[in-house]
């Protein structure tokens, strides 16, 4: 039955991608907002404006999931603008967050198959002249 389904890997991967950025959106500011507010402070980020910084980065990722669900899915700039996005944070945790390189769960590293997901899915769509 499912052989009948043919479907563009960009398809899956979009969706992939805004479930992701839906969980990291949602999850650190409704289920873990203390462990959040403490890695903000790690990476100097001042008292008052944590909150601030936590509220903005989930309303960011939330809205990349939605244009992950939109059919802005379809221009190329969503895709670079989140790739950008997935590296600036990648940055900012490998310099100021070191000890992230040995975490057993290999947060850092993960995000090296998401930044080429988000790069093949960049050179995907045909938007681009």
């Amino acid at each position: 039955m499912l052989d009948n389904i043919k479907r563009p890997p960009s398809t899956y991967l979009s969706f992939s991608m805004g479930l992701l950025w839906l969980w990291s959106g949602t999850q650190p500011l409704f289920f873990m907002p203390e462990m959040s507010l403490d890695l903000l402070r790690s990476v100097g980020i001042p008292d008052p404006l944590q909150w601030p910084t936590l509220i903005s980065a989930s309303l960011l990722d939330i809205g990349f999931a939605f244009l992950c669900f939109s059919r802005f899915r379809f221009r190329s700039a969503i895709w670079l603008l989140q790739l950008i996005t997935v590296a600036a944070y990648s940055l900012i945790i490998a310099f100021r967050l070191p000890e992230m390189w040995a975490h057993p769960f290999a947060p850092l590293v993960k995000n090296l198959p998401i930044m080429a997901t988000l790069f093949f899915l960049y050179q995907s769509v045909g938007d681009k002249k």
